[in-house]
This record gives C-alpha cells, structure tokens and sequence, in this order.
C-alpha cells in the first residue's frame, strides 16, 4: 500500500473530472464484482449472419503472402523458440528458457516464485510486491506473445503440432483465468495486448481446422469480456498515457477481427475515436512521445502501426494526419538512432511491446524497413540494412516497399528537435574516423501532472564516438520488486548531468510520480557542417534555499574530434557540486591519472580531461550480498537485467558562480 501521503499528492495531482471518474470506476468495479459473484454477467451476442458451426473466418487476414519466400535464417530461429514454447520454455526479462511448468502456472511471478492472488480483481493490489510479485513478471507470458510465435511457426511448417500449442495454451489459460478473477483481469492493457496476440495467433492457425467447437465458443466469450471490460475502462486524465493508447488498439482490433460479435461496430467506432485522438495529444510535431520515455516510443509505434494497417486491411483507413503522426514518430526513432549501435534509454524503459514477428521491439533496421513500405524518406532507406522477418509476415503478398536501401557514406549533420526539447548535436563520418554523435536533453520531465516515465535527467546527454557509446544513459533496471533500484535508476546521479547538494533536480513523490518538474531551456543552438554549439539551462535547483542555476553548453568539433562540456553554476550560496559521467559497458582499459581519463573504445583511444579542482574517482559496479541497496556503477539495457560499468564522480564545494570544462578527445 502506498501511504496516506502519497495518495493525498496523487489526488492533488488530479483534475475534478478524473476524481469523478475515479470515483466513478471504483463503483462501477464492486457494482461488477456482484455481477460475477451472482453469475449475472452478460455473455456474448452475435450477428444474425453468423453461422457457428461453419469454419471460422475473422474479419481481415494478417498474412496473405507465400510462405516459400520466408527465409531460412529466419526458419531456424523460429523453430528453435517455437520448439521451448511447446515445453512451456519462454524467455523474458532476466528469465531464460524458464520453465512456466505443466500445466503453465500463468498467477506466478517465475522470477521471485511468488504466487499472485486470485481474488476479485478488486481485491488485487498489482503493485503489491510481497503478495503478487512483480505484475510485470506475471503479466508477460499472460500477454500470450507465445501464441504468435506458434501460429508463425505452423504457418511455416503447416505442422499441426504447432496449432495444436496454440489450442492447448489457450484452453489452458482460459481454465485457470475465470473472469473477474486474479492480476489477469487487473489491467485493461494487458487485456488489449493479449487481445492483439489473439487476433494474430487465431488467424495464422486457422488452416489447421483446430480452431472450432468447444475452443472458438470460449474463445469468442472471453474475447466479449476482454473488450467490454476494456471499453468501460478506458485510461482518462493524468492515466492517459501509452496504456490508453495500448487499450483503444487492442480493442480496434480485436473488434475488427471477431466482427461477428453485436458490440463490435460500436467498440470499434470508439476506440478509433480514441486512436485518432491520442495519436496527436500524445506525440510532439517533431514525432517525440510526450511521455518522454524513449523505450515506450517503440511501443506506442507498435500500438498505431497495427491498429492502422488492421483500418488499411478492413477498407476502414485512418485520416491522412494519423498516417503523417505515424511518419513522424517513426522518423524521430531513425534520426535519433542514426549514430550509435544501441538506441538511447532516456526515460523509462520496461521492454514492452505488441507483437512478436521475429524482430526485437528496438531493432531500428526492421523499423526502418517497415516504414519504407509507407514513406519515402532518405532516414528509412540508409537506416535499412536487410529484409526483416516482420516485413513479410505484415507486407508479403500486399505491398512492396518503395525504395531500396542505400547504403549511405554521407557525414552525420545535427537535427534538433525543437518541440519535444531534443537537439541532436553530430558530425562526421565512420570513413574518417571523427564521427560524433551526442543526444542533449533539454525536454520537460514527462507527460501530465504525474510524470510518470520521466527521469531527473535535465541537460544530460548520450554520445556515441564513430557509433560506439562513450556516455550512456544508465537504464531503468525495475518498476515494483526493488523500490530502492526504482528510485536509485530515476535520479539525477544516475544521468551525465550535474547534481546540486546531493539532491536530485526534480522531486521524486513515488515510483510513477514526481511532485515538482525541473523546467530546462535552450538558450542557443548553432550547428555546423564539422559540429557546432547546443547550450542550455535549467529550473530544478531555482527551488533551494540558496538558488541555482545550472547551465550546461557541448561544442562539438569533428576536425579536431573534440567535444567541450562547459558546466555554469550560478549561484551566491554554498552548495556541493557532483558531475557524473556513465561510461558504457564497451569502456575498455579505464585509468585516472593526474586529472585525464584514458581508455579504448572500439578503435579509438579516448582521453577525457576533467574539470581542474574537483575530487575525482572511478565507480565501478561490484556484485554484493545486498541486493537491495542501489549503488553507482550498474546499466540496465533490460528489464531486471544490469551489467557492471564505470561511472566517473567529480565534486567540489562552490560559493560563487563556477565554471567546469571537460574535453573530450579521440
């Protein structure tokens, strides 16, 4: 339970309207609860065209290719995983090849061997840790992403076994998930993505013949109380984040889909409404998700693609704008991407996504070749390096994909993203050997009042030297099974930026809510053809006592392949000053002497020569018996997944306005 604080602040937070909708929704839940206890909940309705007895057809096909196209090196690797799902074996998080056991336990958090309730779903308390365990962990193979992977692998083979995985799985969950009952029920978003994996799973065995009698009735039933719960639930006020988003696609498309049930043209018609809307009030002109949570950005993307090629598919398009938002979201991924080989983590990051076709959620060359099948712009086509599996299974037999890859030698050149508050400051290229790539955060801290996926990290940075990271962003690392890893990942110290008297920049309320917003602006911004200037500031230490203001300018010279960090401190009081700087994981041979820090990155030999006057050490990740207690030195690039890296701590004591240079060389 979270105390009697915290909830007074998250009311606070609150509009009038969202109380009367909480309020609201809390009755209508126990009014719900009755209706199951007495067994009067309503059943599904069908159209009068529908025959049940006839075979299954849904209301749009998701694949329509030719199998024989499906590569071979894609072959292997499906059949492999398709092969542990049939013996329960799934992989996710910090679970490899897990176990789920037989029959699937599906009200198990596997990691932490916690059973989760099966009460009413009012009774279910998901951020409950000690109770439920981790909801994430009890959630994942809940969202039945197991089920696409078996229908791809029959469609492949046309063995049956692998239908039958898919009928087995299904009927398995639907006897252990009665509804209303256990974490399954808890969360609209997790039935909106289980709805989607239906969709897919359903159609691509439906030449099996298996899915009929007994199996399609309960199904069918289910996928009626899957999306009245979740139409009676949509997310509202400072809630209507990317879990409104996950909610409407899911319902769009499951209604599309299983059109044969009464309610679908009115689910339909809302949750595009819902869609049309939240693609434009949650995303920046620049295409930036306005949650501020570069992970979620791939996943919201997901959510908008399938939801508008199931409106392409079912002759029910979505509006020219939607298409362009789509463009735009895709594109800021690709330019952002451009630099390095890993993607940056600024944000939350929780290893969400909606579909499993092959490719990881954060592959940039499939998203580069998805979106080349819509638009011709030059970032998808040099972003694009092969064919993807994803491609064929959405495009194969449909569409073709508007231009080739290029394989592109040109230097870098800076984009800022002005709207969300990015500048992407680079030059140079990898023939050279100077290519620079350095993300600058100067965005708000997060979407509504609450913040929810934000970070405290105003004027940090990313940067990539000749697309290795030099300085990464730390990660996320957990939501609910460590608080103080929670916490410890959100904080200033965690970000390449500066820390004033040990306290973070903004003000942390609780896990998924910030109280006061650090607000940061871009003073000037002068690219060049070789790099140029981004320098900017921030209001988060204004609030102390004693104020201050932080200002940070990076100066980026590709011909000298040098970049100068220039941090102002301005303030008449005495504070403590920290600099951290998170070197990545691909830091070789790290050594401190007499104010430089050398090490080999990739290729190049890196010299960083630190602001003279300050303490200066090297903090490097040690495991410990105590696993509760956060320290610096830990990158998580996965959800409970960390590696051990060093993190450079500078500090001081100022009592007047301060300069600190670090120069960058390689």
């Amino acid at each position: 339970m979270q105390s009697i604080t915290w909830y007074v602040k998250r009311i606070q937070m609150m509009s009038p309207k969202e109380i009367i909708w909480r309020v609201t929704s809390l009755t209508d839940a126990f009014v719900e609860r009755g209706r199951v206890q007495f067994n009067l909940v309503p059943t599904e309705k069908y159209q009068p065209s529908y025959d049940p007895d006839a075979n299954f057809v849904g209301g749009f096909e998701v694949f329509t290719g030719e199998v024989e196209q499906f590569q071979n090196e894609w072959k292997n690797e499906l059949i492999k995983k398709s092969e542990m799902i049939l013996d329960h074996k799934l992989s996710y998080f910090d679970l490899k090849e897990h176990d789920l056991e037989t029959p699937i336990n599906w009200h198990k958090d596997h990691s932490a061997n916690i059973f989760s309730s099966l009460n009413h779903i009012v009774s279910v308390n998901y951020r409950d840790f000690a109770n439920n365990g981790d909801c994430k962990l009890v959630w994942e193979p809940n969202r039945h992403h197991q089920l696409v992977v078996l229908g791809r692998a029959y469609k492949v083979t046309g063995d049956t076994k692998y239908a039958q995985g898919v009928i087995d799985q299904l009927t398995a969950w639907l006897d252990a998930n009665p509804y209303g009952y256990g974490m399954n029920w808890r969360s609209p978003l997790e039935l909106a993505i289980r709805l989607i994996s239906w969709v897919w799973a359903i159609d691509l065995i439906k030449g099996s013949g298996l899915f009929a009698g007994d199996i399609k009735a309960r199904l069918l039933n289910s996928v009626f109380l899957h999306c009245r719960d979740v139409d009676g639930k949509y997310s509202q006020g400072t809630s209507a984040n990317n879990h409104l988003v996950g909610e409407a696609a899911g319902v769009y498309i499951a209604a599309s889909y299983f059109d044969m049930l009464t309610d679908a043209p009115q689910w339909q018609a809302r949750s595009k409404a819902v869609l049309e809307r939240e693609i434009q009030a949650q995303s920046f002109a620049d295409g930036c998700t306005k949650e501020h949570a570069f992970s979620y950005q791939f996943f919201v993307f997901q959510f908008y693609l399938f939801t508008a090629l199931t409106g392409k598919w079912r002759k029910d398009d979505f509006s020219a704008q939607y298409w362009q938002t789509l463009s735009s979201i895709s594109r800021f991924i690709a330019q952002v991407a451009e630099g390095g080989k890993h993607y940056p983590m600024l944000g939350d990051q929780d290893d969400g996504y909606v579909l499993d076709l092959g490719d990881h959620v954060h592959n940039i060359n499939a998203l580069c070749d998805i979106s080349g099948y819509f638009y011709s712009d030059e970032i998808f086509n040099t972003g694009f390096k092969k064919s993807t599996e994803s491609a064929f299974w959405l495009f194969s037999g449909r569409d073709t994909r508007l231009s080739p890859s290029v394989n592109d030698t040109k230097p870098l050149s800076s984009v800022a993203f002005k709207e969300s508050g990015y500048y992407l400051l680079q030059a140079g290229s990898l023939a050279q050997g100077n290519q620079a790539s350095v993300l600058f955060d100067c965005a708000e801290l997060g979407y509504t009042a609450i913040a929810a996926h934000g970070h405290a990290d105003a004027l940090s940075f990313v940067m990539r030297i000749n697309k290795n990271d030099l300085f990464v962003d730390t990660g996320t690392y957990d939501y609910f099974s460590h608080p103080q890893w929670r916490n410890h990942f959100r904080t200033t110290k965690a970000h390449n930026t500066l820390e004033v008297d040990g306290v973070d920049q903004s003000v942390m309320t609780g896990p998924f809510m910030w109280e006061q917003h650090a607000q940061a602006n871009c003073i000037e911004w002068s690219p060049t053809n070789n790099g140029g200037t981004v320098f900017a500031e921030h209001s988060g230490y204004l609030r102390l006592s004693e104020p201050v203001n932080h200002q940070r300018a990076v100066q980026l010279d590709v011909e000298q392949k040098k970049i100068i960090i220039s941090d102002h401190v301005l303030t008449s009081g005495t504070h403590d000053i920290a600099l951290y700087f998170h070197l990545s994981e691909d830091c070789q041979n790290i050594e401190l002497n007499e104010g430089v820090c050398t090490l080999k990155l990739g290729d190049d030999q890196i010299a960083i020569q630190l602001p003279m006057g300050m303490r200066t050490e090297v903090v490097t990740g040690q495991e410990s018996n105590d696993k509760e207690t956060p320290a610096l030195g830990w990158l998580s690039r996965g959800y409970h997944q960390k590696v051990a890296i060093s993190t450079l701590v500078l500090r001081t004591r100022v009592s007047a306005d301060s300069k600190f240079e670090t120069i960058i060389n390689w």
